[in-house]
C-alpha cells in the first residue's frame, strides 16, 4: 500500500488545483459560478494527473530514464516495490476514470467542453506512453499547454460556457509556473536523461540557455500580470501574486548559480502560492 501511495504522487496535485480554482474564480468574479462544477472540474484534472504520474513512472522506467543512481523521484519500478504492467495498468484506469468525470462535467456544462476534455486525455497518455512526446523534448511545452493554458480555460468554460481573452490572460503565469516545475527537474536530470538517451527542453538548448529559460518562466508571470493590470485587461487585485515575486528571484538567482537540486520543488511550492494569491485576489475583485 506504501508504494502505491508513493507512485500516485499525490503531493503533485496542487499542480492540477491551481489552474481549475484560477478559472472558477475567474467565473465567479464573472458572476458565473457553480460548485458542482468546480468538484468535478478538480476531480477530473486530479484523475488525470494521476494518471500522468503512474503513466510517467512506467514510462521513465522503460525508457531507462530512472535507474537506482541517482534515485528517482518514484522509485517503486526501480527497486522492485511495484510491477511495471500493474502501473501502467493501473494508470490506464485512473486516466479512464478521469475521462469519465469530465464527461459528466461535459453533461452537466457545454457539449463543447468536451475538446478541453479530450485534450486532458491525450496529454496524460501520450506524456511518455504512446506518442512519448516528452522523450521527443515536447514535454516542456505540453506541460505548459495542457496544465496551464487549457486547464484554466476549461474550468473557466464549464462556468461561463464562453471563451474568454481573461481566462487566456489568467492562464499565462500559470502555465509559465507549472512549465517551470517541470524544466526544473529537467536541469536536474540533465546527465541522467543524456546517458538515457531522451531530449528535453535542457538538453536541446544546453545547460546555459536551460538555465536563462527557468529564470524566464520566473520572470513572465510578474509581468504578465502587471501588464493586464495596468491595461485594466484583469482586476487590479489579481497583482497580490507579485507577493511571491521575491521567491521566484530567489530560486532564479540559485539557477544561475548552477543550483539545480531544489529547482522542481521550490518551483512547485511558488506555483502553489502563486495560485493561492491568484485565486484570492479574483475572489476580492468580485467581493470588492
Amino acid at each position: 500500500m506504501s508504494a502505491w501511495i508513493g507512485v500516485l504522487r499525490l503531493w503533485s496535485l496542487t499542480a492540477s488545483t491551481v489552474p481549475v480554482t484560477a478559472g472558477a474564480a475567474l467565473a465567479a468574479y464573472e458572476e458565473t459560478f457553480s460548485w458542482s462544477l468546480l468538484l468535478l472540474c478538480l476531480l477530473s484534472g486530479w484523475l488525470l494527473q494521476i494518471a500522468a504520474n503512474l503513466l510517467n513512472t512506467y514510462g521513465d522506467f522503460r525508457s531507462g530514464v530512472d535507474t537506482a543512481d541517482p534515485p528517482p523521484t518514484a522509485p517503486q519500478l526501480v527497486n522492485g516495490a511495484l510491477r511495471p504492467c500493474a502501473v501502467r495498468r493501473a494508470g490506464l484506469i485512473v486516466l479512464a476514470l478521469g475521462a469519465a468525470v469530465g464527461l459528466v462535467a461535459v453533461a452537466v456544462s457545454d457539449v463543447r467542453l468536451l475538446f478541453f476534455a479530450a485534450a486532458g486525455v491525450a496529454g496524460a497518455g501520450f506524456y511518455t506512453t504512446g506518442l512519448r512526446l516528452k522523450y521527443a523534448g515536447l514535454g516542456l511545452p505540453l506541460v505548459m499547454l495542457v496544465m496551464g493554458v487549457l486547464m484554466v480555460m476549461a474550468s473557466h468554460f464549464a462556468q461561463a460556457r464562453v471563451l474568454s481573452p481573461a481566462a487566456v490572460w489568467i492562464s499565462l503565469p500559470v502555465a509559465c509556473l507549472v512549465g517551470a516545475i517541470l524544466h526544473g527537474n529537467d536541469l536536474r536530470d540533465m546527465a541522467g536523461d543524456s546517458r538515457a538517451g531522451i531530449r528535453t527542453s535542457s538538453l536541446l538548448i544546453g545547460p546555459r540557455g536551460g538555465r536563462w529559460l527557468f529564470v524566464a518562466l520566473h520572470t513572465l508571470p510578474y509581468l504578465l500580470l502587471a501588464g493586464c493590470a495596468v491595461t485594466q485587461r484583469l482586476p487590479l487585485w489579481t497583482l497580490l501574486p507579485l507577493l511571491a515575486l521575491p521567491l521566484s528571484v530567489a530560486v532564479a538567482r540559485d539557477c544561475l548559480r548552477g543550483e539545480t537540486h531544489s529547482l522542481e520543488g521550490r518551483s512547485a511550492g511558488i506555483h502553489f502560492l502563486f495560485g493561492v494569491l491568484l485565486t484570492l485576489g479574483l475572489i476580492l475583485a468580485h467581493v470588492f
